[in-house]
């Protein structure tokens, strides 16, 4: 009697395991379309990251602004109220911001703008910081060609000037981000070229 229990009960765990499998091998199948749904995802975002990097002189459109950075330089340290940080060195960015909408529009904020030190897919992915041109010392020469944010612009109208980032002395080639509102999205306009 035990042995036709014993086999009785072997038999329904072959069964089961028969019925699980096949349960599985159905979900692979769904699972199939949602790896589909995966990989169409990730060519999505293989899509972004391959999207258009500009360099110096580069015109780059966002929110009907022509954004372009036109020169960089290392900047003085002398200049700054606070010394750069460990492996760091301040990067002066000379950038002009047009109108190329059909209306009067607002030129963004400093903190729209962003050097990277590591990259990531959206900005909070990212290692990065905006500029630090508060920091530059009253009665600086050229103190005045700051970047001012927030510059009513006409259609057709440019304004321009600079901000102040540190960078990473160790890496020549620097990337920059610009987001038009969040950094929790991918960036609106990625910018690269070596630095000085």
């Amino acid at each position: 009697m035990k042995r036709w229990m014993v086999l009785f009960l072997m038999l329904m765990m072959i069964f089961t395991l028969s019925a699980c499998g096949e349960k599985s091998g159905g979900d692979q199948s769904a699972q199939g379309s949602s790896s589909e749904e995966v990989s169409s995802t990730s060519s999505d975002q293989s899509e972004k990251q391959a999207a258009k990097v500009y360099g110096i002189g580069e015109a780059a459109e966002a929110n009907g602004l022509a954004v372009t950075i036109d020169k960089v330089e290392a900047a003085s340290s002398e200049i700054m109220l606070n010394k750069a940080g460990d492996g760091f060195t301040y990067l002066k960015v000379y950038y002009t911001f047009k109108n190329i909408s059909g209306e009067t529009i607002e030129t963004p904020s400093r903190k729209n703008f962003y050097i990277v030190y590591e990259e990531g897919p959206t900005g909070d992915d990212s290692i990065m910081t905006s500029d630090d041109s508060s920091q530059v010392m009253l009665g600086v020469e050229g103190r005045d060609q700051r970047y001012m944010a927030r510059v009513e612009l006409a259609p057709g109208e440019s304004t321009s000037g600079w901000m102040i980032y540190q960078r990473q002395v160790d890496k020549e080639e620097v990337t920059m981000h610009y987001y038009s509102k969040f950094i929790n999205v991918p960036p609106d306009l990625v910018f690269r070229f070596m630095a000085e």
